[in-house]
């Protein structure tokens, strides 16, 4: 596999993702208990039969003691079910001098908290887009999953232009259950539109964590001098002296920053910039450290 190699597994190792808050009702079996009884491994405990119940619940060992039907009640558990959002348009495909494109980061960031997920027996679906959704893989918690997501994000790469809002507002109506969902994404677009599509995820009970994919020359834009910067996403170009626009442009980013940590914050969704110079591993860790 391209992004989940026997490296990247290996560097997987020292992390843990450890969410039971957003276990989710299901029918699955899986690491989440819930109050539900059902039919699983753990047993809760014996009741007396009434006319309704199953034959095959009838535990026949108590009979042949009592000679009286009991039925044997388990404790139901549920899988958490989570959906990737993987941000595939062209701003993704930027890479800084001697740095990796955008894009790997955020598709090993994709696939490491897949690998977490479905590790620990739950179901994880991946879902790309760029102003609309692409690819789509509804929640799987077998292993064969991750090859699958990790097939889909080689194939994919990043192009065409981004409307995030439009495309988490289309994606919403595919994931029908409760889940956990997962944006990465460089959030280079409109605060608001974003913020409301996220807000809009929140109010039908789903939990969210974001991601924020940059590259560091973003942030520092050390650019000096007439510069022509072209656009990734459609055929736009801008001439411009760099050195005098560099320190409107950090202004203007670090309040975007501002915006959505405050607007996250307030949204009790867990929320964190990943630049493309620190390692991958090293940023997931201390972001899932600030989850325990």
């Amino acid at each position: 596999m391209k992004y989940l190699d026997a490296l990247a597994i290996a560097k997987l190792k020292n992390l843990n993702l450890e969410l039971r808050r957003l276990a989710s009702e299901g029918h699955l079996s899986g690491r989440h208990r819930s109050l539900w009884r059902g039919f699983s491994r753990d047993f809760a405990q014996h009741r007396p039969y009434v006319p309704g119940d199953e034959v095959k619940a009838l535990d026949w060992k108590v009979y042949a003691r009592k000679d009286r039907f009991y039925v044997r009640e388990y404790r139901a558990e549920s899988i958490l079910t989570t959906q990737l959002l993987v941000d595939a348009s062209g701003s993704m495909a930027f890479a800084g001098p001697g740095r990796a494109p955008k894009w790997d980061q955020a598709c090993r960031l994709a696939m490491g908290m897949a690998t977490l997920v479905v590790g620990k027996g739950d179901a994880a679906g991946l879902i790309t887009f760029d102003d609309r959704p692409r690819d789509f893989l509804p929640p799987r918690a077998a292993l064969s999953q991750l090859e699958l997501m990790d097939a889909a994000l080689s194939e994919r790469g990043p192009g065409g232009e981004t409307d995030l809002r439009a495309a988490l507002e289309q994606a919403g109506l595919r994931i029908r259950r409760r889940s956990l969902l997962i944006l990465i994404s460089d959030l280079l677009g409109d605060p608001e539109g974003i913020l409301k599509a996220l807000k809009a995820f929140k109010a039908r009970k789903h939990e969210i964590l974001v991601l924020q994919v940059l590259d560091p020359l973003e942030r520092d834009f050390a650019f000096e001098g007439p510069t022509l910067f072209e656009s990734l996403e459609d055929q736009s170009r801008l001439f411009c002296d760099a050195g005098a626009l560099g320190p409107l442009y950090r202004a203007e980013f670090e309040r975007l920053l501002k915006i959505y940590e405050a607007s996250f914050h307030l949204c009790e969704i867990p929320y964190a910039p990943f630049y493309t110079d620190v390692p991958w591993e090293t940023a997931l860790g201390r972001f899932l450290t600030r989850l325990q």
